[in-house]
């Protein structure tokens, strides 16, 4: 509960309008702690930069903090009995807060009550020394500086001396770099190389510390042990992310270096994927909507350490919305579909019933939202923002009504058809000779399935006890059917020839969620010749495709919301909604198995996934 309070404070302190300097504002708000900040600016009366330096320390400090209690205690005696290095140490410690269960028994030791003089001094004076020794930094503005080097903290971690807690083995091999090597001692970038591969090429593996799950190879993770390393190093960094995705589910954040010639962009981050914002994680302050009495503000705009960077990564629109909404609500927002709901990533003034939104992603469906209360209400139709700036509304047509035929309720992403490519060269053969000497083929896979059914047809007039698959590769799939002439299926015995293979029941259990690993070879035996209609097999999927016996919903989205059209249990392959309103986004859910779903319209008569 005090961490909420202090939050709200925070957002208070941002927002006041008052006569009175920021840097007064937070000396008050420090209480009996101000005499220490007080401390830093008289000791550094004489050096105007350095000044300069405390002064955006001060100012911004409010909303900084350390999290404490028995529980980050308790963490923290687990951590210190398995010889963690000390970097990965302080990130553990900083994850605490994500997680909900472990959240409530947390408290905020704010950093304007705790910080003192003699610590403040020590950090601004080893990041002016990092300053103005490092050859790679010889570029670094002032105000880069301030926001990407000076910073005494990344995060919510427990305040220490970081800085002087560089590796010596890092700290050599910098200093020969920065001596020697003229094509990495001028760039921020190629001496990053250096930190991340002496100090960031650990890896703890996955465990489950005190309830909390710990990955390097999570994004949240490594890009706080990244940054916290290369700040320790010398290297201006920070950390972008993208608060979800308008494409797929999920969120990302990644560490980007500061670096003017490589214009502090790492590729490979958002390609691929459609990123409706991208924020950077700073030390200042940004603007934040300002509450008007008791209108609500979504938690993640309450923040004031994210500044909008989309613009650095994508070719962005404006867009300006009538905005009908309620005289309480003095903010409007776009949201975008993820993870089943809609979620709210950019916030906009209500003036003379304009909302105005600057830098947006382009490719996506975004919906215009509100809040009464805590509750979200659309204040106008969903829209495509296209790449050349113009926009597409949704607005559902009921006199013109179609008929849909849906296979898929979440996109076929490229990563993911691996295993369909692997099918094709395979064989199914069949034979009345257990060694296979004469084979029939009868039927070649010659391309990929794309995580569908094939149904291949078969000469039911000749009768076959053994079927078999054949393949050069090692595959895995998920389904391998056989049906008699009246729709029956057909079971057999599997035989694995090289005893190789791995989870073969599923191959046979009709759950195409599930999968088994044939190595080159599979044989089923029916103990006598049997006569096949059809053979059906589905590679590994993604379960998101339409499946028999599932419960399907369709639902379009209207002013009022979400419309169901009905529920449906599919027979096959595909499900078939009737009556159908044109013009509209469109969700299909499945309330049987699954997690992933996308909105989506209709163009060309064919699903065009957002």
């Amino acid at each position: 509960m005090r961490l909420i309070f202090y939050l709200s404070l925070v957002t208070l302190l941002y927002s006041c309008r008052e006569a009175t300097s920021r840097l007064d504002r937070v000396l008050q708000l420090a209480g009996n702690n101000g005499s220490e900040l007080q401390k830093v600016l008289k000791h550094y009366s004489d050096d105007s930069l350095k000044r300069e330096a405390t002064i955006f320390l001060i100012e911004n400090m409010p909303g900084h903090y350390t999290l404490d209690g028995p529980y980050l205690q308790q963490l923290q005696q687990v951590i210190d009995s398995t010889g963690t290095p000390y970097l990965m140490k302080k990130v553990i410690l900083m994850q605490p807060l994500r997680y909900p269960r472990s959240r409530q028994q947390l408290r905020a030791k704010p950093d304007i009550e705790q910080v003192k003089a003699d610590y403040l001094i020590h950090q601004i004076d080893q990041a002016f020394r990092l300053w103005t020794t490092s050859p790679w930094l010889e570029n670094l503005t002032f105000d880069d500086f301030l926001e990407y080097l000076l910073p005494y903290r990344i995060g919510n971690e427990s305040l220490d001396y970081w800085r002087d807690s560089i590796d010596l083995r890092l700290k050599n091999r910098l200093q020969e770099a920065s001596l020697y090597f003229d094509n990495q001692k001028h760039s921020p970038y190629n001496m990053a190389q250096i930190v991340y591969g002496h100090a960031l090429g650990l890896d703890y593996g996955n465990d489950n510390l005190v309830g909390i799950p710990i990955s390097t190879k999570e994004c949240v993770f490594s890009s706080q042990l990244q940054l916290l390393a290369y700040r320790m190093a010398g290297i201006p960094a920070a950390i972008d992310h993208v608060p979800c995705w308008a494409d797929m589910n999920g969120f990302h954040e990644w560490t980007v270096i500061i670096d003017t010639k490589n214009k502090d962009i790492l590729s490979g981050q958002i390609e691929m994927k459609n990123a409706p914002k991208v924020y950077r994680r700073t030390y200042s302050a940004n603007p934040i909507p300002i509450p008007e009495e008791d209108e609500y503000i979504p938690p993640f705009f309450t923040d004031p350490f994210n500044r909008d960077v989309t613009d650095k990564y994508l070719h962005t629109s404006d867009v300006t919305i009538t905005a009908s909404v309620p005289v309480q609500a003095r903010h409007a927002y776009l949201a975008i579909f993820n993870g089943r709901e809609l979620r709210v990533v950019d916030w906009s003034d209500v003036q003379q019933d304009k909302a105005r939104f600057h830098a947006m992603g382009p490719n996506i469906v975004y919906f215009p939202v509100y809040f009464e209360k805590e509750y979200q209400r659309n204040f106008a139709y969903p829209f495509i923002l296209r790449a050349n700036g113009t926009t597409v509304t949704l607005r559902p047509d009921t006199t013109r009504r179609q008929t849909l035929t849906l296979t898929r309720k979440y996109p076929l992403h490229h990563h993911k058809v691996y295993h369909g490519n692997a099918l094709v060269g395979a064989r199914f053969q069949a034979s009345n000779d257990p060694t296979f000497r004469n084979p029939v083929t009868i039927h070649s896979v010659t391309h990929n399935p794309n995580m569908q059914p094939e149904i291949v047809p078969v000469d039911t007039t000749q009768k076959y006890r053994y079927w078999r698959f054949n393949h050069t590769k090692i595959v895995e799939l998920a389904e391998w059917r056989f049906k008699d002439k009246r729709g029956l299926n057909l079971t057999g015995k599997s035989i694995d020839p090289e005893g190789r293979g791995a989870r073969l029941a599923n191959i046979f259990d009709n759950d195409p969620l599930s999968h088994g690993r044939i190595s080159h070879q599979l044989v089923v035996d029916f103990d006598h010749p049997v006569s096949v209609s059809e053979i059906i097999y589905l590679p590994r999927n993604d379960a998101n495709g339409v499946y028999p016996g599932n419960e399907y919903e369709l639902l379009y989205f209207d002013l009022g919301g979400w419309q169901s059209l009905g529920c449906k249990i599919a027979t096959g392959y595909s499900v078939e909604f009737e009556n159908v309103p044109s013009n509209a986004v469109y969700w299909l859910r499945n309330h049987t198995a699954g997690k992933e779903e996308r909105v989506f319209t209709i163009q060309n008569g064919e699903q065009r996934f957002w």
